[in-house]
């Protein structure tokens, strides 16, 4: 070795140990500049506990620091000495009581200790330095035993869980009901346990949930909880599902990715060893959930209204109407409105049938979903638009709501009240012709020189040369507008039937309008959004068959799907084609994460042939 390079380590030698000595200097100040310290008055106070005294060494406490005030924003305390454990954040909760006007806040502080030798160890006390004062809480002992030996009764520490995914963390998935009947709220709970402090938000992937409709309940709730002698931190997520068809249906695993710390020791009179927690970089660990499995029970056939469209809860409904007195050909207005419990997206157009003195329009619907302790439900509006045809008081007949009530198991049937107007004739002269007035005698002006006398001989009637009425030429030149003229009344007798006849005018339109819905699939297809693709080509398929049955869409379901194309006479192959793409539909609008552009380019033809093979067949009117 050469000599510069003995003398460059011996500079850095003599600089190493001369840092060294300013560092202690330095903490020597700093102890000396802390505050004095002072009693603490009655408005703050902290206390320290454990949940045991005595743990073995393979087990582990759990360390509670409780600051109580009157006072708001007080700083976190400051921790003893615990060199001896390995140190775990478990979080924080917050109580706050109001008595006779005074209001109390407390703040618990909580803390996982792993020992990392035997030994009886005390804790000294935790500090808080608040308004230049110091409060202090006691000082608390615990005591480390071997694996091997017993504590005395009271403190024997229970094992942690066994579960699925280990015990410092772990997934936990349940049900509220073992069966349920087709459309009825199911609800789900995801729970995610964590013992020890998390390097990252854990990563949640829902499990799949295919043949059911699903909408998230309350935002996730987060506490503590104790299993099994050991205190977690709770994530619950709930879901409410709702079967889409009878049967054992599966509901998958859910899982959750999150960074746990790798257990490292310090390193012996490095002063730096504290910061190895600190930018520790964990390890990633996942953890899923059993699947679940549920029985799901077709509803009941005995006493089946027939005009049912499939709403399952508990509803009520009423109509209003914008006025009262109105003119020939004025429209009105009539709100109906549905509100209860349960999917509210399923509840279908209220039926009104044919009536001989209105004219009926769709003018819009709207829903608004609301989730009350758990169980989904909202409100559903409907306007309808009726135009009188004629004067005098006309009665709008009430309109009928059907529903299965599954507390009850049977089928209820609700009815609006009707509502009569006043319909007064159209104003004199707004529809009529204005007449032209004749001028009093005078039948031919005398100025006419269009006017030639009658003639008595008739003369030589013979024709000479061709009639141009017969001429090719005369009959094309006429012959055109007649075939204009034709064409208009045809035109305007269609868009009369398609103004006035809205199931006929939406059988017309059926293809047309799926065919947009397919294209904005497909435009769809390459922008990596399963889920809005597959709700386009499933809005496809129930408007099509709707809108050539005149029935709303929304209280239609997959299995109502199939039910009526195999009615209607549709062919084997087809009606399993539709069944198959309405189950990759559903599964990608719950899980689209396992949807590849492969599948959706396919599920886009498959879509485009079943259109073209239901233009076939005559979708039947009775249903």
């Amino acid at each position: 070795m050469s000599k510069k390079i003995r003398n460059a380590l011996r500079r850095a030698g003599r600089i190493m140990e001369m840092s060294g000595k300013m560092l202690k200097r330095l903490y020597l100040i700093l102890i000396l500049l802390c505050p004095l310290i002072v009693a603490a008055d009655d408005d703050v106070s902290i206390e320290m506990s454990l949940s045991q005294e005595v743990i073995n060494i393979d087990g582990q406490a759990y360390l509670m620091i409780t600051i109580k005030s009157n006072k708001q924003n007080l700083p976190e305390p400051q921790l003893p000495n615990l060199s001896m454990f390995d140190v775990y954040s478990q979080g924080t909760s917050t109580n706050i009581s109001i008595v006779n006007g005074q209001m109390e806040s407390s703040v618990t502080y909580n803390y996982q200790l792993r020992p990392r030798r035997e030994g009886t160890f005390v804790i000294k006390p935790a500090v808080i330095v608040y308004g230049h004062k110091r409060y202090e809480s006691k000082e608390i002992t615990l005591q480390v035993i071997g694996s091997g030996q017993a504590p005395s009764a009271g403190t024997q520490p229970q094992a942690p869980p066994v579960v699925e995914g280990g015990g410092d963390i772990f997934l936990t998935a349940e049900l509220d009901k073992k069966s349920a009947y087709v459309n009825e709220q199911v609800t789900l709970s995801v729970k995610f346990f964590s013992a020890v402090k998390l390097y990252s938000q854990p990563d949640y992937t829902q499990p799949q949930t295919t043949d059911f409709w699903a909408e998230m309940l309350e935002p996730q709730k987060t506490y503590y909880q104790e299993v099994n002698g050991n205190r977690y931190r709770v994530i619950e997520i709930n879901t409410a599902l709702f079967p889409t068809r009878a049967g054992e249906l599966s509901i998958g695993s859910a899982m959750v990715t999150a960074r746990v710390p790798v257990q490292r020791r310090q390193r012996r009179n490095d002063p730096f060893s504290v910061f190895d927690d600190f930018f520790g970089a964990g390890e990633d660990k996942t953890v899923r959930s059993k699947p679940l499995k549920i029985n799901i029970k077709p509803l009941p056939a005995e006493n089946k209204p027939g005009d049912y469209t499939g709403s399952v809860g508990n509803y009520k409904i009423s109509s209003t109407v914008d006025k009262s007195t109105v003119e020939v050909n004025q429209p009105v207005t009539v709100t109906y409105k549905i509100s209860g419990m349960g999917n509210i997206k399923t509840i279908a157009e209220p039926v009104i049938g044919d009536l001989t003195d209105f004219r009926v329009y769709r003018a819009s619907s709207s829903e608004k979903i609301s989730k009350v302790n758990g169980i989904v439900g909202g409100t559903k509006v409907f306007e309808e638009v009726y135009i009188p045809k004629r004067a005098g008081k006309l009665t709008i007949p009430g309109v009928s709501l059907n529903y299965f009530h599954p507390a009850s198991r049977t089928y209820k049937k609700l009815s609006t009240n009707s509502i009569t107007i006043n319909v007064k004739p159209a104003e004199e002269g707004e529809f009529a012709d204005i007449p032209i007035a004749p001028v009093a005698g005078r039948v031919i002006d005398p100025n006419a020189k269009d006017i030639r006398y009658i003639k008595t001989d008739p003369g030589d009637l013979a024709i000479r040369t061709q009639v141009v009425l017969f001429k090719p030429f005369f009959l094309i030149l006429n012959g055109i507008p007649l075939v204009l003229l034709v064409t208009v009344l045809v035109g305007q007798k269609r868009r009369k039937k398609l103004a006035t006849d809205i199931g006929y005018a939406r059988s017309r339109r059926a293809k047309k309008k799926a065919r947009k819905r397919l294209t904005a699939a497909s435009k769809l297809a390459d922008q990596d959004k399963p889920d809005k693709f597959y709700s386009e080509i499933r809005l496809a398929l129930f408007s099509y068959v709707a809108d050539k049955l005149n029935i709303s869409p929304h209280g239609l379901s997959s299995d109502r799907m199939i039910e009526i194309i195999t009615t209607s006479g549709a062919e084997e192959e087809l009606i399993k084609e539709t069944e198959e793409l309405l189950k990759r539909a559903d599964f990608a609008q719950y899980s689209s994460a396992g949807v590849d552009r492969e599948q959706i380019r396919l599920s886009l033809k498959m879509a485009e042939r079943v259109l073209v093979r239901l233009e076939g067949i005559t979708i039947a009117q009775n249903i």
